[in-house]
């Protein structure tokens, strides 16, 4: 009190109120520093997939991280890209995540780093279309050099192109941009055999476009079950341990195979 009676001898009571009211708004304003509730939101994480919303992965993928990503309070956002096309803007950080990439991806991708946590395995095929008898295609993988097949591969699949390469000429391989016009050419008769994961391979067969076509057909195994892992850019590599912890503890509450069963009932797959 006295302070604000020499406020007022010295330059007015009017003087003395501005400056309590200074010091009010100061104080407010760092408690609003210090309040969890009043604090920015987080910033959104962007994920890139080439799966859709309506296939088996694409709901797979957007239940599992939905679920992860309320968990850390971090707003999640899927967008649609072509696998290719993904890792580009996930390299440069034009998008902050990808749902599943082998555990060796991160050699090659530096900005990305790699959430120690698998959350799918899967099988890497080549697929064929008509019956098994119509064709002469290698029963294992060391025969491809000698075949007359004409072999094709989803771009960015980098597994498919590192086995294929070495073993199947330039002549008669090539790479396509998604999974449907691989199984689009692959039933034209335009490709003998087309590898890529099973798992993108079965969800691609329960869309409209192939649904209930009953022509293709595993031809040939590449190789044992292979663990897929989440990438985080390098700007966001805070949320990396977070996510593997989050992840770690879904698996174990059983939420991650209750979801993929959920979505294999939902699309009529369940066995």
């Amino acid at each position: 009190m006295e302070f604000f009676e020499a406020m007022g001898k010295a330059g007015g009571l009017r003087h003395g109120r501005q400056f309590l009211s200074t010091v009010a708004l100061a104080l407010l304003g760092g408690s609003c520093l210090l309040s969890p509730a009043l604090a920015a939101p987080p910033e959104p994480f962007v994920m890139g997939t080439e799966a859709e919303e309506t296939t088996l992965v694409g709901k797979w993928y957007r239940r599992i991280y939905g679920e992860a990503f309320a968990r850390m309070g971090v707003p999640l956002t899927m967008v649609v890209l072509p696998t290719a096309r993904a890792t580009i803007f996930a390299d440069q950080g034009e998008i902050h995540g990808q749902p599943t990439r082998l555990f060796a991806y991160a050699e090659a991708h530096p900005n990305q780093l790699r959430v120690d946590e698998v959350v799918l395995e899967a099988r890497l095929l080549l697929h064929a279309f008509g019956p098994e008898t119509s064709t002469n295609h290698p029963k294992r993988v060391e025969e491809l050099a000698a075949s007359k097949s004409l072999v094709e591969y989803r771009r960015g699949v980098a597994i498919c192109e590192k086995i294929l390469k070495p073993r199947v000429p330039a002549e008669r391989l090539s790479d396509v941009t998604s999974t449907e016009q691989g199984l689009k050419k692959l039933r034209a008769g335009r490709t003998d055999l087309y590898c890529d994961f099973d798992a993108s391979v079965k969800a691609e067969l329960l869309t409209p476009t192939f649904k209930g076509e009953t022509g293709f057909r595993k031809a040939l195994d590449l190789g044992a079950v292979l663990p897929l892992y989440p990438y985080i850019h390098k700007s966001r590599a805070e949320l990396a341990p977070r996510l593997a912890a989050t992840l770690k503890k879904m698996k174990a509450e059983g939420l991650i195979e209750r979801y993929q069963r959920e979505v294999e009932r939902e699309l009529g797959v369940a066995p």
